[in-house]
């Protein structure tokens, strides 16, 4: 993302400068590396023979503004607000990792209070025990929710 935002500000900044299509510079202009540019560039080789360069609806690039915001990381790589409130699916399990944490936090709290009514030491053991358990996997599902908002790291740092 970073590196898209930082491409999208060249080629708006490059087409504003020059009045022929920007399109039939696009691989100059932009680092396209991978087989699944393909599809981009193909499409931009269609825009250039067959859009005017660009689709209508964007209207005249003189007219739109230069992107000046730049977001930060943190911004760019907000899973919660790019995906997870638009996919049903992401939206559906990460409501239910909500869910599933407060139940399990309701019974941590339920557990430890309840451990040391009981006059048995079995009973005592298992009813920490549970309370262990159900607060383990309450900051486990608590772990794998941050993947449904943000989750930092650095390339150089992935093995």
């Amino acid at each position: 993302m970073i590196v898209l935002q930082g491409q999208e500000k060249i080629f708006h900044s490059k087409s504003m400068e020059d009045s022929e299509d920007i399109n039939s510079q696009y691989t100059k202009i932009t680092f396209t590396p991978t087989q699944a540019d393909r599809f981009v560039l193909a499409f931009r080789n269609w825009l250039r023979r067959h859009g005017n360069g660009q689709p209508e609806w964007f209207g005249s690039l003189t007219q739109q503004p230069l992107p000046s915001t730049v977001l930060s990381k943190r911004e760019m790589m907000d899973r919660f607000e790019q995906h997870t409130l638009k996919c049903s699916s992401c939206k559906g399990a990460y409501e239910a990792f909500q869910m599933w944490q407060k139940f399990l936090i309701a019974a941590t709290v339920i557990f430890a209070a309840t451990a040391g009514i009981p006059s048995s030491l079995q009973v005592r053991i298992i009813l920490s025990g549970l309370g262990i358990i159900s607060a383990a996997i309450a900051y486990a599902l608590h772990e794998l929710q941050k993947n449904f908002v943000f989750v930092d790291y650095v390339h150089a740092d992935i093995e």
